[in-house]
């Protein structure tokens, strides 16, 4: 399966479905995992890149609430998720 592009966001490629935050910032859940995968569109590299968020604290699952703020290193998107929306950081 060729990798999505910007404009194809990942779904089912972890989760048969995932939850739009942004157009470039998705969740979707795993089976028997507590805590969402995240996947954003890295400009730098021009694909999906995911990150588990086993460290983080998840307050609540809906509206999706998770401390702390979540950081990718590629690129330096920064920024916190609460009350079900991405709040720069």
């Amino acid at each position: 399966m060729a990798a999505p592009g910007r404009d194809e966001p990942p779904t089912g490629w972890v989760t048969p479905a995932l939850t739009c935050l942004t157009d470039g910032i998705y969740y979707g859940w795993i089976d028997g995992v507590p805590n969402p995968v995240f996947w954003h569109w890295c400009e730098p590299s021009g694909r999906w890149l995911a990150v588990g968020t086993a460290a983080h604290t998840l307050v609540a699952r809906e509206p999706l609430h998770l401390e702390a703020s979540l950081l990718w290193t590629c690129c330096g998107l920064h920024g916190f998720v609460r009350d079900g929306k991405w709040i720069p950081a």
